[in-house]
């Protein structure tokens, strides 16, 4: 693929001689001409310009304002400058190098600048440009295969308006377009089976992972007498059995929540989640679900617990993963006691509006992470299931 490079100078003998110098060491090389900044600006509007050679002391727009217009541009502010100008003071240089180009040397030139010098700096500033476009391009076909990889995505969560015995409201942001993070829920025989998981990681490798876990999920719930330990004790067997990663250099692992709502009472078995909290209706009171086990998918022979409380008609259970409140540097368990304080300043809402409480939880994290100057930089998933 050939290079287009602008060559801009009032003096038409300047021009030539950086046009010839460069014609005869690049290959592939073809050059527009331009007198003035105006001109300048005017060719990279129309044309597909790879790099820009530029004089600073030009006729109508010198190459001060030249070099500030094309940096604010988005057409043209990732094109290379050179400056090649007769003004030597380092305060120009200085000036010409904080305003984005991307080196400057000094006319006229001499043998060595001629032969060797301006050459390579043409050269670098040509592969740099064509590299930084290529990763462009790169970025853009992944966020695209993200977009199509969410869609695929969100077809597999669980549709809210679809339960007899609950009301299910979900809220989900991948921090990639695609993440780990998941929930499920689904009904069998009077029973509603619901499951959070976290899978270690980010973008379309988590994304796949957390499918499987789905499959294997949805696999155990056809099997209605399970507990939900044996759920995810069978989900642990799973990875080990079908996913051997050549020796278990690689590791399939996730925490999970699993719960089944069953004519009044609530049985549950935590991997690793966050605890998650429960609002009890009769006494109008927000608790936390404080049992833990061991992450799945870290040893073969792992065993869980099932719990059970009661889980009355009103009564609704929150449930999130850690990415609503870990900042990147380190994931901590015990951040669900911020997460209690949020829920419980929007008890009310809580009761009333699921949904709108799960939005505001949201924003009110996105609150506390802009203090602390970073963001949501993990996978949230949230849900409240709530019975009827």
């Amino acid at each position: 693929m050939g290079y287009c490079i602008l060559i801009a100078d009032d003096a038409n003998m300047n021009r030539m001689l950086v046009k010839e110098i460069l014609s005869q060491s690049l290959q592939n090389v073809t050059f527009e001409e331009a007198a003035n900044g105006l001109e300048v600006l005017e060719i990279v509007s129309k044309k597909q310009i790879d790099l820009i050679m530029l004089d600073l002391i030009m006729p109508k727009m010198d190459g001060y304002e030249t070099l500030k217009k094309l940096k604010s541009h988005e057409r043209s502010r990732d094109i290379p400058v050179i400056v090649n100008s007769s003004i030597r003071e380092i305060a120009s240089i200085e000036s010409t190098l904080k305003s984005g180009a991307v080196d400057y040397f000094t006319k006229p030139l001499s043998p060595d600048d001629m032969n060797i010098i301006l050459p390579l700096k043409a050269k670098n500033a040509l592969i740099m440009y064509e590299q930084s476009r290529t990763i462009f391009e790169l970025n853009r076909e992944i966020q695209e295969e993200l977009k199509n990889a969410n869609v695929f995505a969100n077809i597999m969560l669980p549709k809210s308006d679809s339960f007899e015995d609950i009301d299910l409201y979900i809220k989900y942001q991948p921090s990639l377009g695609i993440g780990g993070d998941f929930f499920d829920c689904v009904e069998r025989d009077g029973r509603v089976y619901f499951m959070i998981a976290d899978v270690t990681g980010h973008g379309i490798a988590a994304g796949m992972a957390s499918s499987m876990v789905k499959i294997l999920f949805r696999k155990c719930v056809d099997h209605t007498a399970y507990m939900p330990h044996e759920i995810l004790e069978d989900m642990n067997r799973a990875i080990f059995e079908y996913f051997d990663f050549a020796g278990r250099d690689h590791y399939f692992v996730f925490t999970a929540f699993v719960g089944i709502i069953d004519h009044g009472k609530l049985y549950y078995a935590n991997a690793g989640q966050p605890y998650p909290l429960i609002y009890i209706s009769s006494e109008d009171v927000i608790q936390t679900i404080e049992q833990n086990g061991f992450i799945v998918g870290i040893f073969d022979d792992i065993a869980f617990e099932t719990e059970v409380i009661p889980f009355e008609s009103d009564d609704s259970i929150f449930l999130y993963t850690d990415g609503l409140f870990c900042s990147g540097e380190a994931s901590d368990i015990t951040a669900w006691t911020e997460v209690k304080k949020v829920a419980e300043k929007f008890q009310t809402m809580w009761t009333q509006s699921p949904k709108d409480f799960l939005d505001e939880v949201l924003y009110a994290f996105h609150m506390i992470h802009k203090s602390k100057e970073t963001h949501f930089n993990d996978d949230v998933a949230m849900m409240v299931l709530k019975g009827k």
